[in-house]
Parts: structure tokens; C-alpha cells; sequence
């Protein structure tokens, strides 16, 4: 990832953190968003080293240009800059709005050169965005709880694509598998985990 001074450069000055006591509660993803609306720069950085890396991640996984990930992670936060103050809670976590931002600019990049977007590769955003509740708190427990239920190839496959942010191309040669062979078992592996992880309801 780009220096956080080349990353922030684009900030305008004097938008920087305003004093405030230091906190011992950890701010929620909201919080982090509503003041950012405000031209909160600490606020921002906090925001961006909670989510950059899995963006990047996602990007990398998504888009397959390895050389333009780190643009379109500083297009997203640009955005996020600009438009903390559209964001509404009540239409959707902090997690899937990144994911949104992030997916119209893969989108919009794809249009642009004729390239093709791959459905179940967007599937795993939103497991990511799932793993956060409404309190922007990570509910690691239960999506770990997702993935022991998986057979060990499909966790090792999903594990490899996306948590550890290797291309389809890497993770099949790292598998020793067929790209094709791959996709399906990322598929079967991402219908278990939406399974596991679908709200269950009043008993």
C-alpha cells in the first residue's frame, strides 16, 4: 500500500482531526462516518486502516490488475471523503457501502475496457460485509464457526482466493487445480457459508 502521506495527499488542508479527549471505547463504523462528513481527518485514517486492506484485497482478488488496486483504493476513499455525508445507516452497514463503492468502480473500469465482472467473486464481498454487525464490530466468531463447516478444500480454496488475496490463476496453481475446478468449489463453498451465516429468525 502507498505511503499514507502520498495516499492523504489529496486531503485539504486544515482537514485534519479537531481535539477531542482520547476515548477508551473503540469508535463504531458509523461514528467513524459521521465524522468524517465532518472533515474529520483522524476519523478518515481510522476508517481507512480498518477497511484499506481488505479493499485492496478485494480489488486484487477482482480485478486481476494487480499495477491499478492501489488507484482504485484511493478512488474509493476519495469518494468516501466526499460522500460520508450521503450515507445513511438505516439503508445498509459501512461495510457494504464500501463494497458498493468499491464494486461501481471496478464496474465502471471493466465498461470502460469491455472486460467481463464475475458474479461469484463479488459474492465474497459480501460475506466480508457480513462479518460486521450494526455496531461495526467484527463477528469473527461465527464466521469462523462458517468456514470449520466447510469441507478442508473448499476452506482452503476460499481462504487462498480471497482472505489471502490470491487471483483465481494463483490459488488454482497453488491447488494444483484447474482454474474451472476452482470457481466450482468457491461456489459450492460460498452457498454453505450464505447458509450458515442467513439470520435464522424467531424460534
Amino acid at each position: 500500500m502507498s505511503s499514507l502521506t502520498a495516499t492523504f495527499a489529496w486531503m485539504p488542508k486544515g482537514a485534519g482531526a479537531t481535539p477531542r479527549p482520547r476515548m477508551e471505547s473503540t469508535p463504531t463504523d458509523p461514528e467513524l462516518v459521521e465524522r468524517i462528513a465532518r472533515a474529520d481527518g483522524e476519523a478518515f485514517r481510522e476508517l481507512y486502516d480498518r477497511y484499506a486492506g481488505r479493499i485492496l484485497a478485494y480489488v486484487r482478488q477482482i480485478s486481476r490488475e494487480r499495477d491499478a488496486a492501489e488507484d482504485v483504493v484511493q478512488e474509493v476513499f476519495l469518494q468516501v471523503w466526499r460522500k460520508a455525508v450521503s450515507y445513511r445507516p438505516e439503508r445498509g452497514e459501512v461495510p457494504g457501502w464500501l463494497y458498493t463503492i468499491t464494486r461501481n468502480r471496478l464496474v465502471d473500469r471493466w465498461r470502460r475496457k469491455g472486460g467481463q465482472v464475475e458474479d461469484e467473486a463479488f459474492d465474497l464481498a459480501s460475506l466480508e460485509a457480513a462479518e460486521r454487525g450494526p455496531d461495526g464490530r467484527m463477528l469473527d466468531l461465527s464466521l469462523r464457526q462458517a468456514l470449520a463447516d466447510l469441507s478442508p478444500e473448499q476452506r482452503e480454496a476460499i481462504e487462498l482466493a480471497y482472505f489471502g488475496g490470491l487471483t483465481y490463476e494463483e490459488t488454482a496453481e497453488r491447488l494444483a487445480l484447474p482454474v474451472g475446478t476452482l470457481k466450482s468449489r468457491i461456489r459450492a463453498a460460498l452457498a454453505r457459508l450464505r447458509a450458515a451465516l442467513a439470520p435464522t429468525g424467531p424460534h
